[in-house]
């Protein structure tokens, strides 16, 4: 699960750059809302007075043509008050004289009490205008219920907020659309990073980068140069002196040998064989260290397929010809298995796994050689319980388990550097197949 401190750029500056966006779009409608509603009641205060104005000098006109005076609800009935009702629609308003005697009150004015403040004024449910005639002191009070204004002051919240609804995730879409984009260089450059290492140091190409990265490519691409000649000059080393070790080590061996057959001394006969087998050890770490230089350097994946059943055939009967032909047991498919691993590489990795079995395995026991469909080469063999610590660390350089006798600790750390450089599987297992003494290595190329 991606933490906070690991999300990527990209979804950083969409996020970043989304939230200000809709934090924008957001404060714009409530802005917008907000003076839509202002201005909504200025314009329902304005009919508010319009209408006040409009009936006040009906009734004014009905008096003076003598139809109001002091006559009851007869006379006032007589303005026409039906009219008054629909035009004022659901405004409620009323007609006094200055000593509070009604002319005129509209049907929905019930039990509403005229407020004393002239003009606009507010209580818990109704807005009300106030005005007084200057000649006659006739007051009239209209009074417009506040739920509707309610209502369109809703009408007008939702009808800002419903598109943001569409808007902010079409917004999200589009913002991550185009930094994808803007960022796809970055993007480049992290799987060409991605794909660089021990075995790939080759140099990053700058072309069509942007230039605010150039410096970074740059500077990588130097390390990387740097750390290419150091491993060639490592691997270079080893290799030169592996070499140069074999003719010297070769000749003390051979005088080794001749001074044991022409000494009389058995003192001398017996340091001169363990001068023998000393050299001879020198010889073999020699040797691996070659195959360790020829494993890292190496182009370990050719152009052509070749069957490799051959070279597995050939490993075998080699050491079946050193005297381990009995305890070796080789299962082949009966079609070719095709692959563009290199035969060379392949033969040493197969050697140092057989050569490994051969000196853990259980006295009297086989060590099985298997080649399969599924391009899987497993050689497993039986030897001593070996704990998770000890499993772990048998690839490591110079690591040797208990009883490895004169073995060099080099021959699963080649395999293991053929296999990674190869982009192969490599995969150690103990047990296998609930004997709790067998030790498999399965190598999946």
């Amino acid at each position: 699960m991606k933490t906070p401190e690991n999300l990527s750029l990209k979804l950083r500056i969409g996020f970043v750059v989304g939230a200000v966006v809709c934090v924008l779009w957001l404060g714009a409608a409530v802005m917008t809302g907000r003076l839509y509603i202002n201005e909504m009641s200025r314009m329902m205060d304005r009919d508010l007075r319009a209408t006040a104005e409009r009936i006040l000098p009906i009734v004014l006109h009905d008096l003076r043509e003598g139809r109001g005076g002091d006559d009851d609800d007869d006379d006032r009935k007589r303005v026409d008050i039906k009219r008054l009702d629909r035009e004022s629609g659901d405004i409620a308003f009323i007609v006094t004289t200055a000593d509070g005697r009604i002319l005129l009150q509209s049907r929905s004015w019930v039990d509403l009490a005229i407020p004393a403040q002239r003009g606009f004024s507010t209580d818990a449910v109704h807005r009300f205008y106030v005005d007084v005639s200057r000649r006659s002191q006739a007051l009239i009070a209209v009074a417009q219920p506040l739920h509707e204004r309610k209502e369109l002051a809703v009408a007008a919240i939702m009808g800002l907020s419903l598109p943001l609804f569409v808007v902010i995730p079409l917004t999200f879409l589009g913002i991550f659309g185009v930094v994808g984009r803007g960022l796809a260089p970055v993007d480049h450059l992290r799987q060409d990073m991605a794909q660089r290492g021990p075995n790939n140091l080759s140099p990053i190409s700058v072309r069509n980068m942007p230039r605010e990265l150039v410096p970074v490519v740059a500077s990588t691409n130097t390390l990387m140069a740097r750390l290419k000649a150091a491993f060639e000059a490592e691997r270079s080393f080893a290799a030169n002196a592996a070499h140069e070790l074999r003719t010297p080590v070769a000749g003390a061996i051979a005088q080794a040998q001749r001074l044991q057959a022409e000494s009389r001394d058995p003192q001398a006969v017996a340091r001169a064989r363990d001068i023998e087998a000393t050299l001879k050890r020198l010889n073999r770490y020699s040797e691996k260290l070659m195959q360790m230089a020829r494993a890292e350097g190496a182009r370990l994946r050719v152009d052509t397929k070749i069957d490799i059943r051959p070279v597995v055939s050939m490993l075998v009967d080699d050491f079946a010809r050193q005297g381990e032909g009995e305890a070796l047991r080789l299962d082949l498919p009966d079609h070719p298995i095709k692959t563009d691993l290199d035969a060379d590489a392949f033969g040493i990795l197969l050697r140092n796994l057989l050569e490994n079995a051969l000196r853990h395995r259980l006295p009297g026991s086989v060590v099985d050689v298997r080649l399969t469909d599924t391009h899987e080469l497993c050689v497993s063999n039986l030897c001593q319980p070996l704990d998770a610590a000890t499993l772990q660390r048998v690839t490591q350089r110079f690591a040797r388990g208990d009883g490895a006798g004169d073995g060099s600790g080099l021959g699963l750390s080649i395999a293991h550097v053929i296999a990674e450089r190869s982009n192969s599987g490599l995969e150690i297992t103990a047990p296998q197949d609930g004997d709790a003494q067998r030790f498999t290595v399965k190598f999946t190329f």
